[in-house]
């Protein structure tokens, strides 16, 4: 960074305090915001119009708006976008410590129950994106692979599908924590995840049978069979915690 002050020490000057101290209450000021915006009830909801504008500073308040203006306007963010950059910026052993802070203290029963749900919300989500990562890497290949256009234009849609999926599963699972109806939630995102592993089952009988009578498409059965079976590993692991998190309800 060279001579130029940090994020917290440009914060410190100006506010005449220590470093350590400043970084300490942006710490609080962010957890605190996160559980405020979660547990808030209200007349209708509306945790920034009903209940911030009193609990910070005017000045606080003007500029943390502004901050949520250019926010929206350069980034396309959508639930589970958090875990993304999370899971790139840092190892699981840094940020768990975060995540169990933010959560209450349990009773025994409620722990091993959340525990269950945490991991089906992590196997569901890395299904999701394993949906979303070889849907990209087949549109990519796919033109360089021969296909009779009645094949490619289902794969292409499949594509599309799994696309789609991700999008609906990680809304989902954005929501099921909070919900009363966490059962229906999984049944749900195991159904609709569930939906795609048939289509894609279906789309391999066909290619296999076409690269049995034609070598010159056994790329394109080799291209979907193996993103297939990248998919099919993560539903797997999602199937096996969404049954753990149904036996112990």
């Amino acid at each position: 960074m060279g001579n130029e002050q940090s994020f917290i020490d440009q914060i410190a000057a100006n506010a005449g305090e220590d470093p350590a101290v400043v970084s300490r209450v942006i710490e609080e000021f962010c957890l605190s915001l996160r559980r405020g915006l979660d547990d808030y009830k209200g007349i209708n909801g509306d945790y920034i119009g009903e209940q911030l504008h009193w609990d910070i500073s005017n000045r606080a308040f003007f500029h943390l708006l502004g901050f949520l203006d250019l926010f929206s306007e350069k980034y396309r963010w959508e639930p589970g976008s958090a875990r993304e950059y999370v899971s790139r910026l840092f190892s699981q052993d840094e940020w768990k410590p975060f995540s169990q802070e933010y959560f209450r203290p349990e009773t025994p029963s409620t722990a091993a129950e959340s525990s269950a749900l945490d991991e089906f919300c992590s196997a569901a989500y890395a299904c999701a994106m394993s949906l979303m990562s070889n849907a990209d890497y087949v549109q990519k290949e796919l033109p360089n692979v021969e296909l009779p256009t009645d094949i490619r234009a289902p794969i292409e849609s499949l594509c599309s599908d799994w696309i789609g999926t991700k999008h609906d599963v990680v809304h989902e699972l954005a929501e099921l924590k909070g919900s009363t109806n966490i059962e229906d939630r999984v049944r749900r995102i195991m159904a609709w995840l569930g939906e795609d592993m048939v289509k894609l089952q279906e789309q391999v009988r066909k290619l296999e049978e076409l690269a049995g009578s034609d070598d010159r498409f056994r790329l394109a059965y080799l291209l979907v069979c193996e993103s297939g079976g990248n998919i099919l590993r993560s539903f797997v692991a999602a199937g096996e915690s969404a049954d753990r998190v149904l036996e112990d309800r």
